[in-house]
């Protein structure tokens, strides 16, 4: 069955209310484990703890910026960190995310136990050119701020990304594995 990418992202609360407008195509999102983002299915916390490979059609002489985000943190009902950064990297050649400038690395999801499904949404924007990036700060996986209360929106619009080209993205809840998560980062409480 085909789905409407622009009719998806609507009906999940992601346009307009993180976003102006969907992204035009579905990326393609695989985890070590062989788990597939696929429009919105769930995953477990376990299956998606390492870098995911992002792909999407991408022109090779083209920059894409790619931004992993939780925009239901700390529950979708209160949102009050909404968003959560998860994942930042920008000035990427074609494709290639390795190659890109890596601002925010990959950090593992972690719903809270009571705080029901989160969206964990993936956007790809195509650059108009190179984005000198220098202000924005370098957090490694396990540091949080300035992670919390990160705005696509106002990150867009300020490095002139326009609307998202590709995107994707999955549902995760509490299980038994948050803890084990959690308790490899500091201040875990804060998330």
């Amino acid at each position: 069955m085909q789905v409407d990418i622009g009719q998806f992202f609507a009906e999940h609360d992601i346009v307009p209310v993180l976003i102006d407008r969907a992204p035009l195509v579905f990326a393609k999102v695989v985890y070590r484990a062989k788990k597939l983002v696929d429009a919105g299915k769930e995953l477990q916390p376990v299956e998606v703890r390492e870098e995911p490979k992002v792909e999407w059609c991408a022109d090779p002489t083209a920059l894409y910026t790619l931004i992993m985000l939780d925009p239901d943190s700390p529950s979708r009902m209160e949102p009050w960190n909404r968003e959560f950064a998860h994942w930042l990297v920008g000035n990427i050649p074609g494709r290639h995310v390795e190659q890109g400038e890596t601002m925010f690395q990959y950090m593992p999801v972690f719903p809270r136990a009571g705080s029901g499904c989160h969206r964990y949404i993936f956007l790809i924007f195509r650059q108009h050119c190179w984005n000198d990036y220098a202000a924005v700060p370098r957090i490694s996986g396990k540091d949080r701020p300035p992670r919390i209360r990160f705005s696509t929106r106002d990150f867009a619009y300020r490095y002139s990304l326009g609307s998202p080209v590709a995107g994707n993205f999955f549902i995760a809840q509490y299980d038994d594995y948050v803890p084990v998560l959690l308790s490899h980062y500091p201040d875990s409480n804060d998330f």
